[in-house]
């Protein structure tokens, strides 16, 4: 009786046809230009004193070596464009690992940027070299791990290798649709969404509109046009933590921006849906020119991160002055009380109580008759003095605007 020989359930062979092969072309190039940007960047000695007195640099690097290792996977698809074809073996395995390691290199620290900031410039908690050390080790033995557990403990004979042909190139095949969501998606997802939320709250808190009382989180908005409310108090580290925000805020955005088209198409196709061939090709573009996106923002915003360097750091303690300022709803600038005076004329004595000192009620009291005895002018009234509610005799003259407005009469 003869065994019944059943067909693999992974490809071992992936012909192109013209239009894969032009899109492939594309995406690889994308790959080669964020590679180019990135080493450009670091010969240049563009990243020399960036992001003083913190250890955003550190991640910053462990960032652009993730974008390089994402933009290396993708670059290895020029051998298939040669070839015409993808062909399952050692080559097409090592840039499957290639690629799910700078995809989640890219994820992992895209989020400890944000976390690192987070704990920076909204939890205001001192920073150690140790911890970044630790911080640097963990991150990628994650990396690493994440990469390994799929052929070392999730592969098996009868879904075939866990790294293959996957579409248009080789990644985690199609035989392992969990492995692709939770060993990559999910961790691209994350850092982009909770990501963005700890930038938000960092810029909330750095503003003034997120602070804290009577150990509480409360929320403060002002009105357009209020802005400077939002300021009282805030001493020259505050400015300093909001130009930060403000600069590092743009990679969550643009990682954000990168990532939804890319992981929209891949859900549709999870969905059992269909996704046009040239919407797949070019989210992929967008999604592979990470690495120079990142470099453009740096080179973009680097001079506006402020010179901290003569300022003492981030988390030194100092009296929180915007907070007694909240608390009684802010000040109004330019309200001035009028003391109680008693205006002295050639005829007479008028008194008038604080606020009251009103042109109206001044122009009504006096009549537009009184004659002063020391005119500074040629107008026809002029105040000599004023007698304070001590009884101290002070020399007092209304602005021209109201001389001008009696004389007039």
């Amino acid at each position: 009786m003869s065994k019944v020989e059943q067909l693999p359930l992974f490809e071992a062979v992936k012909v192109y046809d013209s239009f894969d092969r032009a899109g492939v072309t594309w995406i690889s190039t994308a790959g080669l230009v964020s590679i180019l940007a990135i080493i450009i960047l670091l010969v240049a000695g563009k990243l020399k004193n960036a992001y003083p007195r913190t250890h955003v640099m550190a991640y910053f690097i462990s960032l652009l070596i993730a974008n390089t290792i994402q933009s290396t996977g993708t670059a290895m698809n020029l051998r298939w464009v040669k070839e015409g074809e993808i062909n399952a073996g050692m080559f097409c395995s090592l840039q499957g690992g290639i690629k799910q390691a700078g995809n989640v290199a890219t994820a992992v620290w895209s989020f400890m940027i944000a976390l690192h900031l987070f704990n920076l410039l909204f939890l205001r908690l001192p920073t150690t070299k140790l911890g970044l050390a630790a911080t640097l080790c963990f991150g990628w033995a994650f990396v690493a791990t994440i990469v390994s557990v799929g052929p070392v403990m999730i592969q098996t004979p009868e879904k075939g290798p866990y790294f293959g042909i996957s579409g248009n190139w080789c990644w985690i095949t199609n035989g392992y649709p969990k492995a692709q969501t939770f060993l990559e998606y999910f961790f691209e997802f994350f850092s982009a969404g909770v990501g963005f939320i700890l930038y938000a709250a960092i810029l909330m808190r750095v503003r003034g509109n997120l602070y804290q009382a009577d150990d509480k989180w409360r929320l403060r908005f002002v009105p357009a046009g209020e802005g400077w409310k939002l300021s009282l108090g805030r001493d020259l580290l505050d400015s300093a933590m909001l130009k930060a925000a403000q600069h590092m805020v743009w990679y969550p955005v643009a990682y954000t921006v990168i990532l939804v088209p890319i992981s929209l198409a891949r859900l549709v196709e999870f969905a059992g849906g269909s996704v046009p061939d040239w919407a797949v090709d070019v989210t992929d573009v967008l999604y592979n020119l990470t690495g120079f996106v990142n470099v453009m923002i740096f080179l973009a915003t680097r001079h506006l991160f402020p010179d901290v360097g003569m300022l003492p750091d981030f988390t030194t303690p100092r009296k929180d002055l915007r907070g007694s300022f909240i608390e009684h709803g802010g000040v109004s600038p330019f309200r001035l009380s009028v003391p109680a005076v008693t205006l002295t004329t050639e005829n007479g004595k008028v008194e008038t109580m604080g606020d009251d000192l009103e042109l109206g009620r001044l122009n009504q009291e006096l009549g537009g008759n009184a004659n002063g005895r020391n005119k500074h002018s040629s107008r026809r009234f002029s105040v000599l003095t004023s007698t304070t509610e001590s009884g101290e005799q002070l020399p007092l003259r209304l602005p021209e605007r109201v001389l001008t407005l009696f004389s007039k009469r």
